[in-house]
C-alpha cells in the first residue's frame, strides 16, 4: 500500500473516507490500493507522453493523466479484463477523453482585449482546438501502423524527402520503401476515416 507521507500524485483515491470498497467482480483493480499502485507505476509515463503531446506542457499532461487515473478509479467495476481491450486502452481512452475536454475548456476560456486596434482579418480556417484534436486523431492513427511503415511514411511526407534518400537512410530497396508508404498511407487513411465515423 502507498505510505500517508507520498506526494499527492501518488496517493490512492482509496484515502478518501467516502472511498468505496473494492469491487466484488473482476474489474480493472484500481479499487485495490495495490493495483492502483501497480496501474499508476506501468502506465502514467506512456499516458503522460501521449498527453504532453497535445497539450504542449509536462505539467498539464500529468494533470491531465491524474485527472484520468481519478474517473478510472471511479469506473473501476465498468472495466471487464476478459471481455474488453487491456488495460492500457481503457486508461489511454480514459485520458484521451481528459485530453479532449482540457483543449475544449482553454478554447471557452475569455481572451483578453488587445491594447491596440488591430485590422479585421479573415477568421482562421481551423480552431486551436481543432488543431489540437487534429493531432490527437493523427498520434492515434499513427499508432495503428508498424513501427516500419510509421518511419518510412514520416520520413517521405512529414519530411518530405525521396524515395531514393529514404532507402539509402534505411539500407532498403526503392520498392520496398515505395510499398512501405503506400500502405501506411491506406491504414492511416481507413484509421482517420473510422475516427471521422466515430466522431
Amino acid at each position: 500500500m502507498i505510505e500517508a507521507d507520498a506526494p499527492a500524485r501518488d496517493r490512492h483515491p482509496m484515502t478518501s473516507r467516502s472511498a468505496p470498497r473494492p469491487c466484488d467482480r473482476p474489474c480493472a483493480g484500481l479499487c485495490r490500493p495495490d493495483g492502483f499502485a501497480e496501474a499508476h507505476a506501468a502506465h502514467r509515463s506512456r499516458l503522460a507522453a501521449r498527453a504532453r503531446a497535445v497539450l504542449g506542457d509536462p505539467e498539464s499532461a500529468e494533470d491531465a493523466v491524474q485527472e484520468a487515473f481519478l474517473r478510472a478509479w471511479k469506473a473501476c467495476a465498468t472495466f471487464d479484463p476478459a471481455a474488453g481491450p487491456t488495460l492500457l486502452a481503457w486508461l489511454t481512452t480514459i485520458t484521451r477523453n481528459v485530453v479532449v475536454d482540457v483543449v475544449r475548456a482553454r478554447a471557452a476560456r475569455p481572451q483578453l482585449p488587445r491594447s491596440e486596434p488591430t485590422t479585421v482579418a479573415e477568421p482562421p480556417a481551423t480552431t486551436p482546438t481543432d488543431t489540437a484534436l487534429q493531432r490527437l486523431v493523427l498520434i492515434d492513427a499513427l499508432a495503428t501502423v508498424s513501427p516500419e511503415h510509421r518511419g518510412v511514411v514520416l520520413r517521405t511526407v512529414l519530411h518530405d524527402r525521396s524515395y531514393r534518400d529514404v532507402a539509402a537512410e534505411l539500407e532498403l530497396p526503392v520498392g520496398t520503401v515505395r510499398s512501405r508508404a503506400f500502405y501506411a498511407l491506406r491504414g492511416l487513411r481507413r484509421s482517420l476515416e473510422q475516427a471521422d465515423v466515430a466522431a
